[in-house]
């Protein structure tokens, strides 16, 4: 294959987009099958499979903690495989493979079963889940480095990526609990219902990693010399400050999503008075994020650079934000506020296809600046920031929120309510703030990653 280096890309014609297609399918496995578990799985453990909610709460805490090894061991075993499908799609295939039935069997209740059994039970099944969870994820955003070397195809490829899996997530999130009902027949088995819904729905993860997996191919590779010991991969993060600010933005878009997530149904609840808007509101924020993050890549065509893209996709956070914190329901319809969070929403999205799109370049400022490539612990260190932000989030909002004298199922006070508003609509403001200026300071535009690319290939000439 050609490149191409006034047009920056690799593919073309009928070939660009079967590899787009097949690189975005990839999307949906791990999120068909996850954003069960992320959304359901408490609720499931507690009130369907008889765990304690001590239990599950401790379990949920260990499995973040674990998460700060899980994630960068499997990145880096899959930087150091070598295989005729290359370093990740192994990893993928397997991970999806082993993720669906883990992830059934996880929603299979065992009521009758003495209280350690089933806390042991879900216990083993979680954990297991996480790391086949992983063994996609992972690899899956490490090939995103190597599927192209040209920048802007990369945000390409990882806008549709978002595309696919904002709508993935929409579907199988909106389809368990029907499912649950009507697998669970006239006797309302729950037990039975969940563990059929939750298989049905996963399934199709299956065909769409074979799907990816097949139809995808790495093009960039790492020094045929290299071998990458643990001991010097911190200097691959501590010596490359532009993926230092996406590790931030990473942060801050695992506590923006999980976060404000945690805080909307109170929102909706008590400022609002109608629950319902929950369920609007988070199918309208995962299609419309989804359709941000897909037209990105053309409005990176209009400010040329990705930090400055991702900048005014944070401005119009900041904006539609401040308008809603500073309105009430005496001042503003619901319906404006509704259209207000879904662009905030929209304006997420955007920014997260651009940030995933900007990983792969700090792979190579990395290796440019240390001699090491290694896609797989990159990604795994987003993966952990964007994970403890998602962590951080809604413990410290729920925090907050009980400090400020919240009481469940009454009319709440104004302190309550304030706090409610802080959480839902200034904290992204904030933390929307202080990504534009790291943004401000990425300096790693188009030209200087240019300049890269032909140093890295003269010497992997030099070496070959």
């Amino acid at each position: 294959m050609e490149n191409n280096q006034k047009e920056q890309t690799y593919y073309h014609g009928s070939e660009s987009i079967k590899r787009q297609v097949a690189f975005a399918l990839g999307g949906a496995p791990m999120n068909l099958c996850w954003v069960i578990v992320s959304s359901y799985l408490m609720y499931f453990l507690t009130d369907v499979a008889m765990v304690p909610m001590v239990a599950v709460s401790t379990l949920f805490l260990a499995v973040r903690a674990f998460d700060a090894i899980n994630d960068p061991l499997i990145g880096l075993l899959a930087d150091n495989t070598k295989s005729r499908w290359g370093r990740y799609r192994p990893w993928m295939m397997t991970g999806a493979i082993l993720l669906v039935p883990t992830v059934t069997l996880l929603f299979w209740a065992h009521p009758t079963w003495s209280t350690p059994a089933r806390t042991t039970y879900a216990c083993v099944l979680y954990v297991l889940a996480v790391v086949f969870a992983t063994m996609w994820d992972i690899p899956y955003g490490a090939l995103n480095s190597c599927v192209t070397p040209y920048a802007n195809e990369r945000s390409k490829f990882a806008s549709n990526r978002i595309l696919v899996s904002s709508f993935a997530s929409a579907l199988a999130s909106s389809l368990v609990l029907p499912l649950v009902a009507k697998f669970g027949g006239a006797s309302g088995d729950m037990a039975g219902g969940y563990v059929k819904a939750v298989f049905a729905i996963c399934i199709f993860a299956i065909p769409f990693a074979i799907i990816c997996c097949k139809g995808t191919k790495e093009v960039v590779y790492p020094p045929a010399s290299q071998k990458i010991k643990f001991s010097k991969l911190i200097r691959v993060i501590a010596k490359n400050p532009p993926l230092l600010i996406i590790l931030v933005s990473f942060f801050a878009y695992g506590f923006l999503n999980y976060g404000r997530s945690t805080v909307a149904t109170y929102y909706f609840t008590y400022t609002w008075n109608n629950p319902g808007l929950a369920s609007i509101y988070f199918g309208l924020a995962g299609i419309l994020s989804g359709l941000a993050a897909f037209f990105g890549f053309y409005l990176l065509k209009i400010f040329k650079e990705k930090n400055y893209t991702c900048i005014f996709g944070y401005a119009v956070m900041v904006v539609s934000n401040l308008i809603v914190f500073f309105a009430s329901p005496k001042t503003m319809s619901s319906t404006v506020m509704m259209v207000l969070l879904c662009v905030s929403n929209a304006a997420n999205g955007l920014v997260t296809g651009l940030i995933y799109g900007m990983v792969p370049d700090t792979v190579e400022y990395g290796q440019w600046k240390s001699g090491i490539r290694t896609d797989g612990f990159v990604y795994a260190s987003t993966s952990f920031m964007n994970k403890l932000g998602g962590a951080v989030g809604p413990f410290l909002l729920g925090i907050l929120v009980n400090a400020a004298g919240y009481v469940p199922n009454v009319e709440q006070s104004e302190s309550s309510l304030r706090m409610i508003n802080i959480c839902m609509n200034l904290m992204p403001v904030i933390l929307a703030a202080v990504a534009i200026v790291l943004l401000l300071c990425y300096k790693l535009n188009r030209k200087q990653h240019g300049i890269i690319l032909e140093e890295l290939a003269a010497q992997n000439q030099e070496n070959a």
